[in-house]
């Protein structure tokens, strides 16, 4: 995980620009990515598991 966050810039709509250069700003930023990757994961299984969830109440008024 230490080198995820080695290159990276972060530029928004050339308003907001970082650029990691000390040692606790490349920390920071990596603990942020991987905060982020974290809660994507998490939505996506989320919504697979809500899904299945809905089909499976489906299936069963179609079964019923």
């Amino acid at each position: 995980m230490p080198l995820f966050a080695h290159h990276v810039e972060i530029n928004l709509f050339d308003l907001v620009v970082i650029e990691p250069e000390t040692m606790p700003e490349h920390a920071v930023l990596a603990a942020v990515s991987a905060l982020v990757i974290g809660l994507v994961v998490y939505g996506i299984r989320a919504v697979v598991r809500d899904a299945r969830a809905w089909l499976g109440r489906r299936r069963e008024i179609v079964a019923a």
